[in-house]
């Protein structure tokens, strides 16, 4: 009898048979795999802007100058200006070192949320004060500080809040997704962090058009 009540449920698609919780599964898993390359993506996106944002800093000693040359421009002292670009590099890095593990992701996505609003912030405050430095964030560069840049923040602020709704909604992470997947993921993030990089430059082209 319940064979047969099962049987009927299915045919007939009522409410709880059988066929509607395959679906609902078959969704739920759709939907989880969806955030975990979501999460991936803007996981390995940061990480690695974050950590050309460290190494071009730390690239030389006139690279580490003329950061710390900026950030006296955002209204830091001179005795401060070094420990401040110390405490600046190390959050760059820190931040790009936890977002590579399931385990340790929001806590590095919290950390670079923490990074890119103080970075909007400072960067809004020069601009207001009419401050023409040049912004140093991925190394040297002729393009003074703009709201550009503040935008691009933003940008990557909403990228930092998908990956941070993408790891609460697929918490199993990379673990979840097969090898194409991943190899996806891995692809797109290296493709816009790449154009996040060369921001400054793709501008200084357009404008020259």
């Amino acid at each position: 009898m319940g064979l047969l009540n099962g049987g009927i449920s299915e045919r007939a698609g009522f409410p709880g048979g059988p066929a509607r919780s395959r679906h609902r599964t078959d969704s739920a898993e759709g939907i989880e795999m969806t955030m975990a390359c979501m999460s991936i993506t803007c996981r390995f996106l940061l990480t690695l802007v974050f950590f050309s944002a460290a190494a071009t800093k730390l690239r030389g000693r006139s690279d580490l100058a003329q950061f710390r040359a900026t950030v006296r421009e955002f209204g830091v002292g001179p005795r401060w200006s070094s420990a401040a670009a110390g405490a600046v590099i190390a959050g760059e890095l820190v931040a790009a070192s936890l977002m590579l593990f399931d385990a340790a992701a929001l806590a590095g996505l919290g950390l670079a949320a923490v990074l890119l609003a103080a970075f909007t912030g400072a960067i809004g405050s020069a601009v207001r004060r009419g401050a023409t430095t040049s912004c140093r964030c991925f190394g040297a560069s002729d393009q003074p500080m703009g709201m550009r840049h503040v935008a691009r923040n933003a940008i990557l602020l909403l990228i930092t809040a998908a990956g941070v709704t993408g790891t609460l909604l697929a918490p199993g992470g990379a673990g979840g997704l097969d090898v194409t997947a991943l190899i996806l993921s891995g692809f797109v993030a290296v493709v816009l962090a790449t154009l996040v990089i060369a921001y400054d430059d793709l501008v200084a082209l357009v404008l020259v058009r």
